[in-house]
């Protein structure tokens, strides 16, 4: 327990408003890239289907909740993966659902928190969304209880024939990147032992 509060005390204030940005489904307004083209109305469905299970979560700041999305909807194999960055080769395979069921977890708690202090009242998918390559994208847009709106941009995957979500963007920084620093900084200060991770993940 103390080694997992150790990992979400590695969390910037930055990172902060970003896993705020995350759970609350708010949208950048950038403009959509030239070259990109838009997408089917898929994308925008998919988004909305999960408004209403997202924003219970956090208005109850429910980390069950948020873990039932989080398992459903998220490529979470992947964003785990990538979070481990260059020791991904030091997870033991015995070891990996084990290091899946942390991460969702961690993600879940860390969101459910937020909510507390971030109270949402409103969410709206913003504009088309679009693809590059296999990577899909669309725009989301929250209002808080203080009035304030936040930002973010979120990439989504094909995998197995349905949408799921890749990663999310906030205040320009993406959240797997941001969770990539903390555990790589975790690790390191361990003598590079991704056990010690997977162990605190699961106290």
């Amino acid at each position: 327990m103390r080694d997992a509060m150790k990992v979400r005390s590695a969390v910037s204030r930055r990172g902060l408003l970003a896993g705020l940005g995350a759970l609350a489904l708010v949208g950048t307004q950038a403009s959509v890239p030239q070259s990109a083209y838009a997408a089917t109305d898929r994308v925008a469905k998919f988004m909305n289907r999960l408004k209403g299970p997202l924003l219970r979560a956090a208005k109850e700041h429910s980390p069950s909740r948020f873990l039932r999305v989080i398992r459903s909807h998220a490529d979470v194999p992947n964003i785990a993966l990538y979070s481990l960055g260059s020791y991904r080769d030091g997870l033991d395979r015995s070891r990996r659902r084990a290091y899946y069921t942390g991460v969702a977890r961690y993600m879940a708690n860390y969101f459910a928190l937020m909510s507390k202090e971030y109270k949402v009242v409103d969410a709206e998918v913003v504009g088309n969304s679009w693809n590059e390559g296999d990577d899909y994208y669309i725009d989301t847009k929250i209002t808080l209880e203080s009035g304030s709106t936040y930002n973010v941009r979120w990439q989504l995957k094909k995998k197995d024939g349905k949408f799921k979500i890749a990663d999310v963007r906030v205040l320009g920084f993406w959240l797997a990147w941001l969770q990539r620093q903390q555990f790589q900084s975790f690790i390191e200060s361990r003598g590079g032992s991704v056990n010690s991770l997977v162990v605190a993940l699961n106290p």
